[in-house]
């Protein structure tokens, strides 16, 4: 570290490492200094974050978990150096370059620590990839499919899952169902809306290509008086209010005992002028509705659609991929030659959203690697290096029971080819397999990754996780997922966002990396 401290939190950049380096023999340094950069005497420990739908921009997620920690280290009165943003190798060859963020500070006791901070960015593989029809049929087929598992089944708001070299019953929670009719509802109005708008649009620009003035009145009445109702009384209604305070002060008029109707002649022109203001913005609501939908829920359809979806096959391995590289340079990297990348010996996984789904992947995927590679019998260096698993807003209990029931439709029952399965599914997640050889176990494996989840009853998207722990298991004991609510993510639906710069993220994640 460097003598002059500061509590400015303001980067530097650093050169990049991949420029070739002596690298001392390994046998003249200390067994826990092998792989620190020359003049580093701390050793670090590691973030690697997984960011949610809907953060498009590169470095958004990495700034947002650096800012955390330093804001954490800050409150706890560390003195804080500036921040260096460091270009990395990310593969054993060094063709290719990574971007690291390295904290430093100092505690009130002199404690001096460090930390690198990694991101695994996959958004833009999915931009553009997945259509707004899909999206709808994605959503609709998973909502009915947990509606279809709640009541034909003969379960009963159970379900099935292998956990830990067993099926196990579960159960759905008492807001499964409210939930699944609210998100068929949500689904049927947004399809309806952006339909009627769709439709609207097209028949007043078919109306108005036949050209001329008269094309332009045909297209101002499709506008008016053709469009599906409600939409048309939604258009409207704004300008016969209108209509009715300017040229009927007193009251509707009658002729011959009709009540007279604003028109769109000259002498109404207010009516049509608001009809077609309001036209046009119910149009590019719906129109927004749309994109924002394919836009956030895209990403989920993309990668949760079942596997038997061959257009997201390759989609999901690329995404998949993209955190194992990152995954793979944090735990592998400090074996590559001129490298720079100590061997951590502390690493927090942190995945909000979406990505929390794609970390808890990476992690197991990891250990069954890192299990592959090692003679029988022995330590597993991903699990004894990984200190914790933190997921935040995640909708991994929602995956586990809308997009993974195994359920026969004929039989409306798990059959013995479904069973096997979901078997051959959950075993290739060591996570769920053994607490004893993969999970945090005070008793058993006190250096094993603890599994912490933060969510909040305002964020729909979010909820606890049950459904990754033996049910025999008391949800109090250390092995068991840590479901925390976050008491200050409570605005709904933005509390999704919220747990960022509330200070119980921060604390989860700086007591987990020391």
């Amino acid at each position: 570290m460097s003598a002059k401290r500061r509590s400015q939190w303001n980067p530097t950049i650093a050169p990049p490492s991949a420029a070739p380096v002596p690298v001392p023999d390994s046998t003249a340094l200390p067994a826990h200094l092998v792989g620190l950069a020359p003049g580093q005497t701390v050793l670090p420990s590691a973030v690697l974050v997984f960011h949610g739908i809907g953060e498009e921009v590169r470095f958004e997620t990495l700034s947002r978990a650096v800012s955390l920690i330093l804001t954490e280290a800050k409150t706890r009165g560390a003195t804080i150096d500036p921040v260096v943003i460091r270009s990395i190798p990310n593969n054993a060859a060094g063709t290719g370059l990574d971007v690291r963020s390295e904290l430093t500070w100092t505690e009130t006791d002199g404690t001096e620590r460090e930390v690198h901070v990694y991101e695994a960015y996959w958004a833009p593989l999915t931009a553009g990839k997945v259509t707004y029809w899909e999206t709808i049929s994605f959503l609709a087929a998973s909502g009915w499919n947990g509606l279809r598992g709640a009541f034909f089944s003969g379960r009963a708001l159970t379900f099935k899952r292998w956990l830990f070299g067993d099926f196990r019953t579960l159960w759905a929670s008492a807001s499964t169902l409210p939930l699944l009719f609210v998100l068929l509802a949500l689904i049927g109005f947004f399809a309806g809306a952006v339909a009627i708008a769709t439709y609207s649009l097209a028949n007043a620009a078919k109306q108005a290509a036949s050209g001329g003035r008269e094309g332009l009145v045909l297209a101002a009445d499709s506008i008016y008086h053709k469009v599906v109702w409600p939409w048309n009384e939604a258009v409207h209604i704004v300008g016969k209010v209108l209509s009715y305070f300017i040229y009927f002060p007193d009251g509707p008029r009658f002729l011959d005992g009709v009540k007279l109707q604003p028109t769109l002649s000259r002498e109404y022109w207010w009516q049509g002028v608001v009809a077609l203001l309001l036209w046009a913005a119910l149009i590019y609501a719906a129109l927004k509705a749309r994109s924002l939908l394919t836009q956030y829920a895209g990403s989920v359809a993309a990668y949760l659609s079942p596997y038997k979806d061959s257009k997201f096959y390759e989609l999901r391995n690329q995404i998949q991929q993209v955190g194992l590289d990152a995954a793979n340079l944090i735990y592998e990297g400090f074996k590559w030659p001129h490298s720079r990348i100590p061997e951590y010996k502390k690493v927090v996984i942190l995945g909000h959203s979406l990505g929390s789904v794609i970390a808890y992947d990476t992690l197991n995927a990891m250990i069954n690697l890192e299990g592959a590679r090692n003679k029988a019998g022995a330590a597993n260096a991903v699990v004894d290096r990984t200190s914790a698993l933190i997921t935040f807003g995640s909708p991994l209990d929602k995956t586990a029971y809308l997009f993974r029931v195994q359920l026969n439709i004929k039989r409306n029952r798990l059959d013995e080819e479904g069973e096997l399965r979901e078997a051959m599914v959950c075993a290739v997640q060591p996570l769920i397999t053994s607490y004893d050889d993969y999970r945090f176990n005070a008793v058993r494996r006190p250096h094993g990754p603890m599994w912490i989840n933060l969510w909040s009853p305002m964020d729909i998207i979010s909820g606890r996780l049950d459904y990754y722990d033996d049910p025999k298991v008391a949800p109090n004991e250390p092995k068991h997922v840590e479901n925390l609510i976050d008491p200050q993510a409570w605005i709904p639906i933005a509390a999704h966002n919220q747990y960022w710069n509330k200070k119980l993220l921060r604390k989860t994640v700086y007591n987990e990396l020391f």
